[in-house]
């Protein structure tokens, strides 16, 4: 009999695993940061890796859509090929769980292709939870609140580049998810969390690095 999944919840707001049961810790008031660990199936990384190749430039789908209509949009939208398909049947299946968990009535969905850090600096989300998952490239890297001078965030910064602003302790406070491993990040209106938002940035890019992901918000 194979046994189930370990859910580690650490101490200091994570809570991860490789059960996707793990989602249901977010309303857990001391979680911060939901991480379902996962290997992508062998054709979703097969066409994530095609639209990699078929999209040189940075592009950007951005969409709301309920469950209903949310593949036909897709299709509309991505570059056809044989694995489409499973593609398309991944992203739906995040999108039910975000719409089941969070009771929402549709997602507002964005999937980019990009070469560069599109959001470089630390930060925090002005809204109660967003999924965020990368199908090709490095991926999001975040920040323990026991590290965070959080003063230092913004316009605390004064102009001075992350690593240089005192925000964390030093380059090893710097946490990375993997690629596949999908992500519900708590954010600053998330009831209760205000002044906890989970702080999180976007990975650097070297050249010829190129990066595919998706982030999903509730619509309720």
């Amino acid at each position: 009999m194979q046994q189930a999944a370990e859910i580690i919840a650490a101490p200091t707001g994570l809570s991860q695993s490789t059960d996707p049961a793990v989602f249901t810790d977010l309303y857990n008031a001391e979680t911060n940061l939901c991480v379902w660990q996962r290997h992508l199936p062998a054709q979703v990384d097969q066409y994530s890796k095609f639209v990699l190749e078929q999209q040189p430039h940075a592009t950007e789908i951005r969409l709301s859509s309920d469950l209903k209509s949310l593949e036909q949009e897709l299709c509309k939208r991505l570059p056809d090929h044989v694995l489409r398909q499973a593609f398309i049947d991944d992203v739906n299946i995040l999108a039910d769980m975000v719409t089941c968990l969070l009771g929402a009535k549709a997602v507002g969905l964005r999937l980019c292709t990009t070469s560069s850090a599109t959001c470089p600096r630390f930060h925090v989300d002005k809204l109660g939870c967003r999924l965020i998952t990368t199908y090709c490239g490095p991926a999001t890297e975040w920040l323990d609140n026991s590290v965070i001078d959080r003063g230092k965030l913004g316009r605390g910064a004064e102009g001075k580049a992350d690593r240089e602003s005192g925000l964390y302790l030093n380059a090893s406070s710097i946490r990375k998810l993997n690629t596949g491993d999908v992500a519900l990040l708590k954010g600053e209106d998330w009831p209760g969390n205000e002044g906890q938002g989970i702080v999180h940035r976007s990975p650097e890019l070297i050249a010829p690095q190129r990066r595919l992901f998706l982030t999903m918000d509730a619509i309720t």
